[in-house]
């Protein structure tokens, strides 16, 4: 028994299997390792390499297809060719004590439909996946050409040396769930219409896969515990289909009821608010083991749900994308090790572009990462001037590679440009980063700090450090408005709120403005944004975050007001005046201006 965590590191039956711990990793994988291959790529396998090497019980391997694939993580799976890099794909896996399991992710053949003319559904916050009207519904001789098809498809891993197969069934995006759910089957045959109609492919399915490899190939199953309209798809139905899977279905994994919330963000209410829905199912008996999903990441969240019996399993995505070693970490008793995740969502990046761990930049280069690193040969002295982000991450890589390192910071803490993170509600996930670099930075034997000092360029000379590290953080970037003199930056109302007047116009709606003013709502100010462009935080980040960002704000809508397409023409002691699209002139009251017009580069001491 694990010293540190002994129920999550400890091992569990699932079927006829013994897995090592309880810690299973999702489909994650960065989407530019895989082109146009039809085959995993190295790259590919060494980011799946390193999820069993830190530690995970079950890898899943996101891909296998039939036929090539334009682009994008896939392969072609009937392919002979490509079966020997599936099978050195799962050796590798294999090679760590891990699982491998190679994801089934069904969609229905090019203009079909579980069922013909279904409504539009809401699928991600603030949004709907449209369905054309022209779409008809599969055939029912087709679903079971598909059964015999996707079938096949896991005997091919089996094959290979895959371990079992991770079925897609959610958000009602794919085929299964679509099936599954009464607002998307609509069918008249033995696959709609009655409950156990609406669960006979999935169950079908499952039984082929069964029936072709062998009892002991792992089935996980990823369902939305629940549809979020009353109408569809409840939690008993999610139990009651649990124990008709009995014998098919190992793992249950329960996911939230939308794809954005998926992957909550520091906007939710919880940080891991699709709990709940794992506790039903196990409150209710059920024997597969149930994997809870959403937000996992802090271990004593993960260790606290195996130990009170809400989930048998967790399955975690983000914490293996920012630390390839979560595993062994906990394995060491070592949690303050942990970098932090940001909660951001940049490792999922649209139409196969280049995707990124903003506190692992590894992610994505782990072939090639160590090799770009020239080792270290001389011992230097380093000053870093400035104690942000930027300064202390330079100053723990520097000291970890055997540097002696100064920092000098301005402030009497360290902080910087995500200081506002102590402050504002929704920046949790900032502040525990923050909090991290603080106390590497605080405890490091090659790391000295000296707060309240700024030096000037001709004293850091006159010291003979070897390298000195400019890293002074941005300053904000001042239009030409009449009166903007009178403006304070938006930062600077983090932590002094109670001197923000009630009543506070905020000119720019970036991300930074529409934070600020979030925050300040929050504390019962009355807000209003100025913003150029038509959309608010333009450059905030769309996929699985925007739409969370827009539901927070709008929960203040009656004391958040947002003025789009509009240009701030003058300020003035107790107002603001501005130009809307059409050219007309408007006056906004103002006891306190804050300017959100943008950052850059402080090149101050250059």
């Amino acid at each position: 028994m694990n010293p540190y965590y002994p129920n999550l590191l400890s091992p569990i039956q699932v079927g006829n299997v013994i897995l090592k711990n309880r810690m299973i990793c999702p489909p994650s994988e960065p989407h530019h390792a895989q082109a146009g291959e039809s085959w995993p790529s190295d790259s590919l396998i060494e980011c799946y390499a390193e999820r069993a090497k830190g530690g995970a019980a079950i890898v899943t391997c996101d891909g296998n297809s039939f036929g090539p694939r334009s682009g994008g993580n896939g392969w072609d799976a009937s392919d002979p060719d490509a079966q020997i890099y599936m099978a050195q794909l799962a050796d590798t896996v294999h090679f760590y004590g891990a699982r491998a399991h190679g994801v089934i992710m069904m969609f229905a053949p090019m203009g079909q439909d579980a069922s013909a003319n279904v409504p539009q559904i809401r699928m991600m916050p603030g949004s709907h996946a449209t369905l054309t009207s022209d779409k008809t519904e599969v055939p029912t001789e087709k679903l079971y050409e598909l059964i015999e098809q996707y079938s096949d498809l896991a005997k091919h891993m089996a094959d290979c040396g895959f371990d079992g197969t991770y079925i897609h069934m959610s958000y009602r995006m794919v085929l299964p769930g679509r099936m599954l759910s009464p607002i998307t089957n609509r069918r008249t045959d033995e696959f709609g219409g009655s409950f156990e109609n609406r669960c006979r492919f999935s169950l079908l399915l499952c039984q082929r896969i069964k029936e072709k490899c062998g009892r002991n190939f792992t089935i996980e199953a990823s369902i939305s515990g629940h549809d979020i309209e009353p109408e569809g798809w409840s939690l008993d139905d999610t139990v009651a289909f649990a124990k008709a899977a009995e014998g098919l279905i190992d793992i249950l994994t329960i996911r939230s009821m939308e794809l954005d919330n998926q992957h909550p963000t520091g906007f939710a209410k919880s940080r891991t608010p699709f709990l709940y829905m794992a506790e039903y199912l196990k409150n209710h008996g059920i024997k597969q083991a149930i994997a809870a999903s959403a937000g996992f990441f802090d271990p004593e969240d993960c260790e606290k749900a195996i130990a009170e019996g809400k989930a048998d399993l967790i399955s975690m995505a983000r914490a293996y994308v920012s630390n390839p070693n979560y595993g062994q970490l906990l394995y060491q008793g070592k949690p303050e090790e942990i970098i932090p995740c940001l909660r951001c969502n940049k490792c999922h990046t649209p139409n196969h572009q280049l995707t990124v761990c903003v506190v692992n930049p590894r992610f994505a280069s782990e072939k090639t990462a160590d090799r770009r690193i020239v080792p270290v040969t001389v011992q230097k002295t380093v000053a870093v001037v400035g104690g942000g982000p930027a300064g202390m991450k330079a100053a723990i890589v520097a000291a970890d590679r055997g540097h002696q390192v100064t920092i000098f910071e301005k402030n009497d803490h360290l902080g910087g440009m995500i200081d506002h993170s102590r402050y504002a509600s929704f920046k949790w996930p900032m502040l525990n980063l923050l909090k991290y670099f603080e106390r590497k930075c605080e405890t490091h034997p090659n790391i000295t700090i000296y707060l309240d000092c700024d030096p000037d360029p001709d004293w850091l000379e006159a010291q003979d450090f070897d390298v000195v590290i400019a890293a002074t953080g941005s300053v904000p970037i001042v239009p030409p408005i009449p009166g903007i003199e009178a403006a304070i930056p938006a930062t600077r109302a983090f932590g002094h709120e109670e001197f923000v007047d009630e009543n506070e116009v905020i000119i720019g709606g970036g991300e930074i403005g529409v934070e600020t003013g979030l925050h300040l709502a929050q504390q019962g100010k009355n807000v209003t944004i100025i913003e150029m462009k038509d959309v608010i935080a333009e450059e905030a980040k769309r996929v699985h975050y925007y739409n969370m960002f827009i539901d927070a704000v709008e929960e203040y809508k009656d004391t958040l007001k947002i003025i789009l397409k509009a240009t701030c023409t003058g300020i003035g002691p107790d107002s603001v005046t501005y130009r809307d699209e059409d050219g007309a002139e408007h006056t906004v009251p103002a006891g306190t201006v804050l300017l959100a017009a943008g950052m850059r580069a402080d090149v101050s001491g250059a």
